[in-house]
Formats: structure tokens, C-alpha cells, sequence
């Protein structure tokens, strides 16, 4: 049985009851291990009551809690802190979360390390003794690897074909790379909304049956397009046309950043023509996307693979998207229409004016955007995981042979 640790970011704990796009990934494998798979996994998670709580349903994980906000390692993060401000030197056995797991992950060799988040750098000093295939970096982003990463790690995994190229450009030693596409609780997003209930949810937000509907869901970000998304609705004479907008800075309830007040404040402007809901729990937002009628993400950079694009297939709404990235990986012709970033906001108009006026179009996206949304399962993100898993230990394994 091969030994495989999972280094979360130090941040928000596994099982992901505090939310985290990568944690919920993560959690979506610890709910779906076997023993039975050959591999004995262990999370090093930052401690939570409640998550520590919900771990005691998967007995079989090892679990191990880094207790970062204890009077002494707050005493030590802050020395670290200093050092850092006063010399630009970075001493890392001082950091939290990953000067708490240094020692266990010397004493106990693993087969494979992967790196989930956080600060990667802090993952090859802590693991001496270790050579670089026995590294592995997640990447869950469109990443640049310095040349420290690149010598620490023999391996990388890409949430899609984009991130895994783009990474292995800035290299400069060998480097195998795998792909292990993004995943979702599909049936949490496609739960069936009552129309009783989607009457309910358009009186609450002021929407007459009348209204065409245009979804934003996700960060409330320069990069996202927002702004432009909020001009592309205003500037269109139709105004039946509105814009539900729900999210925040940095996915919580009490982030506001100076983007967000330019988007809160352009949408009291507009009331007639933009709704903006602020954040809403991941798992409501379902029932205000039951209203909606098709999904924009405007993203004026190259995305590795949002999530919100899987939850809108498996929401079943047509999508209108960018090109960027590895979204096109993830969406074809038939679930989404694609445009270009040079003019977005011209476009954008076009292509919400084109889906509001062929229903016909619309219903055909719906449907093979359920049916899309199957092939990114956590279940199907379950086996996929363990068959890279299995390549990579193959791969060393061939490698120890040869040598």
C-alpha cells in the first residue's frame, strides 16, 4: 500500500465546511476513498472544530490538524512575519501550519507529497530527504513556476490541458505532467426547483415573468469582467434584459474591496436594470439560478477552469463565455457561446440579445448542458484522481527499475 500525503494551504480546513473551491475538491476524495485502491491517504488540514467533527464519518483518512492560531505558533508566525519585513528573508520552518507537519513528514516517509494551495516553496524545505518525483504540485490556476519550484517538484498535475502546457513552457528541468480535470457535487446544482418556488425567488428580487435573466456568479474581481458585463446590460435597449449578480471579493460574506463598492454602487444606479445580491452560500445558489436564463462568465483573463461554468451546465443554463484558458476544454458549441476579449462589451451585448431572442437555442444548450455536466462528477473526479495517482507511482517505480 503506497503512503500518500495531501498538503492542504494551511487556510480553510478538509472536509471543506468553511467553503474553498480546492478544499471542496479534496473533501469530494475523501468522501469517495477506499482502502480497497491501494493507497493510504492522509490530510494535513488546519484544525476546525466542526470539520474535525465531520472527518470522524471517514475513518479510514488519516487526519492530522495544524493548530495555527495557538499562542505559540502565533508567537513564531509573527517572528517569521518580522524577519521576512526586516531582511526580504523568508524563514519557513517559522511558518504556520507547515512547521507543525515538518516533522512528521520527515519522520514518516511518503510515497507521494502533493501540494494542494498554500505556499509550495514551504513544501520543499520541510521535505528533506525527498527527491523532487516524490513531489507533487497541484495546480489549480493558470501558474508560472519559478525555477525553486520547478527543482523541487518532478511532478505537476493541471486542472486542464491549458494549465499543464503553460506550466511546462517556464520549465526548464523534466518535468511529467498529468491532467486531472475539475469535478462537482452535480446533483447539489441541478436539485429541481418548484415554479411556485421560482415565482417566490423572482418576487424577491423584483423580476417580473416578463424578464429575461442573465446570471453572474463568482468573485466580485477586476479580472472577472464584471464591469463590463454590468455596461454590456445597461448599454442595451431591451429592458426586459437584467443582471442578477451575486458574489463577493474573496468568497465570504463580510469582503468588500474597492472593485466590489464600484460594482455595488453602479448597481444602485441601475436598479431598474442590475440586481446585485452580494454573497450567497454555495448551497443556495441553485435556487436563484433556477431563475435565470443564461450564465455569463467574462473573464478578461486566461482561466485555468472555473467552477462556476460547471455548476451553470449542471443548473442546466446556457452559458456565454470567453475565450479563455481551459474554459473551452470544459464547454463546446453546444453548451456555450464563445466570444472574444478584444471587444467584450460589443460582444457580450450581441450574444445575450442572440439568446434572448432564440428560446429554441437556449432549450437545446439547457439540455446538453445537464448532460455535459455528468462527465465532471465527484465520483468520476474520484477514479480520475486515482488513476494519476497511479500513473505517477508506475512512472517512479519504472524509474527505480531502470536505475
Amino acid at each position: 500500500m503506497y503512503n500518500i500525503g495531501i498538503i492542504m494551504g494551511g487556510v480553510m480546513p478538509v472536509p471543506a465546511v468553511c467553503g474553498g473551491a480546492i478544499e471542496t475538491l479534496i473533501t469530494s476524495i475523501v468522501k469517495r476513498y477506499s482502502k480497497e485502491d491501494g493507497l493510504r491517504l492522509t490530510i494535513f488540514s488546519v484544525y476546525h472544530k466542526e470539520a474535525v467533527e465531520v472527518a470522524k464519518k471517514y475513518p479510514d483518512v488519516r487526519f492530522v490538524w495544524t493548530h495555527t492560531n495557538t499562542f505559540w505558533n502565533l508567537s513564531k508566525h509573527a517572528v517569521f512575519l518580522a524577519v521576512r519585513e526586516l531582511t526580504g528573508k523568508t524563514v519557513r520552518v517559522l511558518q504556520r501550519h507547515y512547521n507543525e507537519i515538518a516533522p512528521m513528514i520527515q519522520n514518516e516517509k511518503f510515497d507521494l507529497l502533493i501540494v494542494e494551495g498554500g505556499d509550495e516553496q514551504a513544501v520543499i524545505d520541510i521535505a528533506k530527504g525527498y527527491k523532487r518525483e516524490q513531489l507533487v504540485f497541484h495546480a489549480h490556476i493558470h501558474f508560472i513556476p519559478k525555477e525553486e519550484i520547478v527543482k523541487g517538484f518532478g511532478y505537476m498535475i493541471g486542472v486542464s490541458e491549458f494549465v499543464k502546457e503553460e506550466y511546462m513552457k517556464a520549465c526548464k528541468l523534466p518535468v511529467k505532467a498529468h491532467v486531472l480535470k475539475n469535478a462537482i457535487d452535480v446533483e447539489r446544482f441541478s436539485r429541481t426547483v418548484s415554479e411556485e418556488q421560482k415565482s417566490s425567488i423572482r418576487k424577491k428580487l423584483g423580476l417580473s415573468e416578463k424578464d429575461f435573466v442573465v446570471l453572474y456568479v463568482g468573485r466580485i474581481m477586476e479580472i472577472k469582467g464584471v464591469l463590463e458585463l454590468m455596461r454590456a446590460i445597461i448599454g442595451l435597449e431591451d429592458k426586459y434584459i437584467k443582471l442578477l449578480i451575486m458574489g463577493s471579493a474573496n468568497s465570504g460574506k463580510w469582503a468588500f474591496s474597492p472593485y466590489e463598492r464600484k460594482v455595488k454602487k453602479r448597481s444602485e444606479q441601475h436598479k431598474e436594470r442590475i440586481i446585485f445580491t452580494g454573497y450567497v452560500d454555495n448551497a443556495e445558489v441553485y435556487q436563484y439560478a433556477s431563475v435565470a436564463d443564461v450564465q455569463c462568465v467574462p473573464t478578461l483573463i486566461e482561466e485555468a477552469a472555473p467552477l462556476t461554468v460547471l455548476e451553470a451546465m449542471a443548473e442546466g443554463l446556457p452559458l456565454i463565455v470567453t475565450k479563455s484558458g481551459g474554459v473551452a476544454e470544459y464547454v463546446d458549441e453546444s453548451t456555450a457561446l464563445t466570444i472574444g476579449k478584444e471587444n467584450v462589451v460589443k460582444d457580450l451585448s450581441r450574444a445575450i440579445c442572440y439568446m434572448k431572442e432564440h428560446p429554441e437555442v437556449r432549450k437545446k444548450m439547457s439540455d446538453a448542458a445537464r448532460k455535459q455536466s455528468k462527465k465532471y462528477d465527484e465520483a468520476i473526479y474520484y477514479k480520475n484522481f486515482i488513476e494519476v495517482i497511479d500513473k505517477i507511482i508506475d512512472e517512479n517505480r519504472e524509474n527505480t527499475n531502470d536505475n
